[in-house]
């Protein structure tokens, strides 16, 4: 059970798109609902009653004064005891409108709009306000307060406030923020969302406060929070999910330390920094290393003891032996460290066993190098695989190695393998990059250890499996540790947690039930899973080369989960959306170089008028997936290929694109590439593109999945010709490890240009979602968005509003084996029910 608060995204004036919550809608029906500048929510959750306070701006870009009506969907089952409404400081009085009413109201609204993000409402009640005047040219700012019970679902508290949309997110025209702050009588543990890059404060044991924060911020999936609590030193919460009861499940398992407790259980480290000084350091890169050692010694604490070296030909130490943590041993250390100066060779080997000696014989600390190098071993051994079995095999006694490779001139595989074999982690520092800022970054993370050697057992009837990460990682204060695997057996088990807090063996014992079988709620468990399997295979495949168990794995599942790899390079999206025309402003429709079209002649992209003057007109890609801004326009790959031309079809592009079943997905690479391509160089020629944080955000997105494709489709050249040295080192080596390690730990889930909606895989291509199964020779069934046949269709078939959210040019492949397609200027208004049954055979109507 869970509770989920209504939430707000509103189209941009004249850019149509709505995707909307909370909306102020013009009586006047030749208008689109008004612009959202600003969206800000203030949650408190205190022993899991919610007071949620949220704060809408919006603008009128008009020159006359309006009447307009406010709608606030209230989720179904949601029970709300405190509802208030305050607009432009006036507080007034709103109308609940029953979910019986509110479908018809919802239903206009969709019709109006083109737009199917309000779908997830019907069914739902509704807050309704009427406004007068809405002041032209001004701002409207609603404020709205709600108080409600937040359920717990076997110890976790769920807290969600709906964003979602249908695939082509909005944004707010300036800031949206959430800020939460969670109370309890008892300890909160593990606050966690899947959804959200979320910041977290703890202020205490009993109190937490959880913040996100963007500007123009992309409202593209519902923010979700979760937390539990409890009285345990290390708190782990488990969430579970198994859709099919004959089917292994899925789990998540979150383990988090107690403020106060860990305080009082801090472990004394010895602590090794090694920094590679050969000539290749010189320059910006030393001065970098420099302070970035420095902040090391500054935080280490009075119980410690450290070591401190450098390497080039040879290796240099600051004192024979470990010392103590004091203010003049670190004020001496740190003048050493002044004097370094980069020349000569790589003597790696002999620097990790320089390292690994210093360790002494007390079990009572923790023992942990950090490792700073530029280059490939050039002195002594020189074999990666060779330096790093000689570490496995001296390092006995679980020694920790932070790897940080500096620039791109590293064996990135070598370096992963360092750490990921001592429970440690890689780190990459490219040449744009402050060292200094990565290094603090992780060091703070891992100053404070308290449970080392973590290892997870189970009772008889239930078994573990690919568990990933495979070796826990150590806890530490103020940390969390995320695992995820798949487990089979079902019933009331303990799983116990094991670890090293000191040379004292810790067990924590916790008690809770495998589920036979879950509903959809916990879906984000399945998919995490995935990516971290993923990115496990990736790095088995670049050591050991492509056998067949690992590639067919790895297609499986990226397939499968819509996962990037250099075999599925297609699939990658930019993680902020796509540059757009301002708002307000004409747009221009512009065709794809080299798509398909009607007829077999490429779209060479001739531009084609469109205009702002019609609600819904795209302004341009948005979301990053391939969605386009205006629900009632056309997407690129439907723009006409002369001036004046009529626009493509949904159904003769998907033919031109699909001549049999899969091919949109794989036409979608090339597509993709020049994509990116014409949208890079259309900024590098705007002075004015990279402007604001938003901009930056936009520009540095599109570098990185530029990048990121370009490295996997060279990549699977690389491997593909049995090159596997040079998918480990230099720049490729580092832009692949980036690219796995990010998908070893994900911890959310991740935009993607490929969903499974009502059992189908669905991929996008040039904003035109195609089903991979559609095949040209099926019967299709040609709808127009927003018609009566398409609500019947929906009334009959609820769950096809998982296929509408997709948008409204689509191709999916019914039950029955026919192509229902959906366009916004083609297809019937009306359908027999008998008409509708008849593709929808075999069909669960629930």
């Amino acid at each position: 059970m869970r509770y989920a608060l209504p939430a707000v995204v509103v189209g941009l004036w004249m850019a149509a798109s709505v995707q909307g919550h909370g909306l102020l809608i013009p009586e006047d029906k030749n208008l689109p609902p008004l612009a959202m500048v600003n969206h800000r929510v203030q949650i408190t959750i205190e022993d899991q009653v919610a007071t949620t306070k949220v704060e809408q701006v919006f603008r009128n870009h008009t020159d006359r004064q309006l009447e307009a009506t406010y709608i606030f969907p209230i989720p179904k089952g949601a029970s709300v005891n405190k509802f208030s409404m305050t607009v432009d400081g006036k507080e007034q009085s709103g109308e609940l409108v029953k979910a019986d009413d509110a479908r018809k109201v919802y239903t206009d609204i969709v019709r109006r709009t083109q737009d199917p993000g309000l779908l997830e409402y019907i069914g739902n009640n509704m807050m309704r306000l009427r406004i007068f005047p809405v002041e032209p040219k001004k701002d409207s700012k609603v404020i709205l307060s709600f108080q409600a019970v937040v359920p717990a679902d076997d110890g976790i508290v769920e807290y969600i406030y709906p964003l979602k949309t249908d695939g082509k997110a909005t944004r707010t025209l300036e800031e949206f923020s959430i800020k939460a702050t969670i109370r309890s009588q008892h300890a909160v543990q593990n606050v966690y969302s899947p959804t959200h890059a979320i910041s977290l404060k703890k202020i205490s044991d009993k109190q937490t406060e959880v913040t996100f924060e963007r500007d123009q911020a992309l409202l593209d999936k519902d923010f979700q929070l979760m937390y539990s609590t409890g009285n345990k030193e290390i708190g782990l919460t488990t969430m579970f999910y198994r859709p099919i009861s004959s089917e292994d499940g899925y789990f998540l398992m979150l383990i988090s330390p107690q403020i106060e407790l860990s305080k009082s259980n801090e472990i004394p480290r010895d602590v090794v920094l090694v920094l590679d000084t050969s000539g290749s350091m010189s320059g910006v890169k030393m001065d970098q290393a420099r302070k970035a050692l420095k902040y090391c010694l500054q935080n280490l604490n009075p119980q410690d003891r450290f070591g401190l070296m450098n390497f080039s030909t040879t290796v240099t130490r600051y004192r024979d032996n470990l010392v103590d943590a004091n203010s003049e041993q670190i004020d001496h250390a740190k003048q050493w460290v002044d004097k370094l100066q980069a020349r000569g060779g790589t003597a790696i080997q002999d620097a990790l066993n320089a390292a690994i000696d210093m360790r002494t014989k007390d079990e009572n600390r923790n023992f942990t190098i950090v490792f700073f190098t530029d280059g490939e071993p050039t002195i002594g051994e020189t074999n990666p695989d060779k330096i790093v079995k000689e570490v496995s095999a001296r390092n006995s006694a679980n020694t920790r190695i932070f790897t940080f490779g500096v620039g791109d001139d590293v064996n990135a595989t070598f370096l992963d393998q360092l750490a990921d074999q001592t429970r440690a982690v890689s780190t990459y520092v490219r040449p744009a990059e402050d060292i200094e800022a990565k290094v603090s970054s992780l060091y703070s993370k891992i100053s404070h250890p308290v449970l080392a050697n973590l290892r997870l057992t189970v009772g008889e009837n239930v078994r573990l499996e690919e568990m990933y990460p495979p070796n826990l990682p150590d806890l530490f204060y103020g940390g969390q540790v995320i695992v995820l695997g798949r487990y089979s057996g079902q019933g009331s088990a303990a799983i116990k947690l094991s670890g090293l807090m000191g040379k004292e063996t810790r067990d924590f014992v916790y008690e809770t039930t495998f589920a036979p079988k879950t509903n959809e709620d916990r879906e984000f468990v399945e998919q995490i899973w995935a990516r971290r399997k993923v990115g496990y295979l990736l790095d088995q495949i670049r050591a050991n080369g492509q056998k067949k168990e690992l590639m067919d794995e790895l297609l499986a599942l990226a397939k499968k989960y819509s996962i990037a790899t250099p075999f599925t390079s297609h699939l990658i999206v930019p993680d902020a959306r796509m540059p757009v025309a301002s708002a307000g402003q004409p747009s221009t429709f512009r065709g794809i170089p080299g798509m398909a079209m009607p007829g077999g002649a490429p779209n060479m992209g001739i531009n084609g008028a469109g205009g702002a003057a019609r609600a819904g007109t795209p302004l341009g890609i948005q979301g990053g997936v391939g969605g386009f801004a205006g629900g009632a326009g056309m997407p690129e790959g439907l723009a006409p290929k002369a001036p004046n031309a009529p626009p493509t079809k949904t159904l003769d592009f998907a033919k031109a694109n699909q001549n049999k079943p899969g091919e949109a997905g794989e036409k979608r690479g090339g597509y993709l590439d020049k994509r990116l391509d014409e949208e890079l160089e259309a900024a590098k020629k705007d002075p004015k593109a990279a402007e604001g944080k938003d901009g930056a955000a936009r520009l540095k997105a599109l570098e990185d999945a530029k990048q990121q494709k370009s490295a996997y489709d060279q990549a699977r050249q690389m491997l593909a010709s049995r090159q596997y040295k040079e998918t480990q080192s230099g720049k490729l080596g580092v832009d692949l490890s980036l690219a796995a390690n990010q998908l070893r730990a994900q911890d959310r889930l991740a935009p993607t240009a490929q969903r499974q909606c009502n059992g189908r895989n669905c991929v996008e291509l040039g904003g035109v979602w195609i089903d991979d199964g559609f095949d040209p020779a099926m019967k299709p069934v040609v709808v127009k968005a927003q018609s009566d046949a398409y609500f019947r269709i929906l009334e009959k078939f609820p769950k096809m509003k998982d296929v509408y959210r997709l948008g409204n040019h689509l191709v999916w492949v019914t039950p029955a084996k026919m192509a229902l397609v959906i366009d916004t200027d083609d297809g019937v208004d009306k359908l027999s029910d008998d008409e509708i049954e008849k593709m929808f055979v075999g069909s669960d109507k629930k």
